[in-house]
């Protein structure tokens, strides 16, 4: 099945803690096959800082996540070639013949739930992004900070300035 990635909205320079990083090579040792190297041979072990019993509670609940402050609700795609063909794609990659294609009222739904999740975010991590895409900045602004605090349901809360 052919897509398109938006490279420009890949997030990067996504700054961990030393338990993340513990936590993050403990799923990628859990999960390998056959070898798994490391510049050291303590970062061989990472069972030995965290367990397999906590999976759930990694970063928080989030390790995994990109930052989603910096995702935004994209409409359809639609390409034009030089030899006069077309293609059309919806913000998950379906074409006009699949029956989900830009179906009415779901988008409604989850632009709600990624605006609260955005809340919730900016609430537990402050303004510093844990990862950004291409245009975004490292820390919001007092101003944007408090916009997504607002999203999150029953928000009339505090702003948290740092980590």
């Amino acid at each position: 099945r052919s897509y398109l990635i938006d490279y420009t909205s890949i997030q990067t320079m996504r700054h961990l803690a030393e338990k993340e990083v513990r936590e993050i090579n403990f799923i990628i040792k859990t999960r390998a096959h056959r070898y798994i190297a490391a510049a050291k041979e303590e970062w061989l072990y990472p069972e030995r800082h965290v367990s397999k019993s906590q999976w759930h509670e990694y970063g928080g609940g989030y390790l995994l996540m990109p930052d989603p402050r910096s995702i935004y609700p994209s409409g359809g795609i639609f390409l034009g070639f030089e030899d006069g063909t077309t293609s059309a794609y919806d913000e998950y990659g379906r074409q006009p013949l699949d029956p989900d294609y830009n179906k009415e009222g779901k988008d409604e739904l989850e632009s709600i739930s990624l605006d609260r999740f955005k809340g919730e975010f900016a609430r537990l991590n402050g303004p510093t992004r844990r990862g950004r895409a291409h245009s975004d900045k490292e820390c919001d602004n007092r101003e944007y900070h408090q916009h997504h605090l607002d999203l999150e349901p029953g928000s009339k809360r505090k702003m948290k300035t740092s980590r």
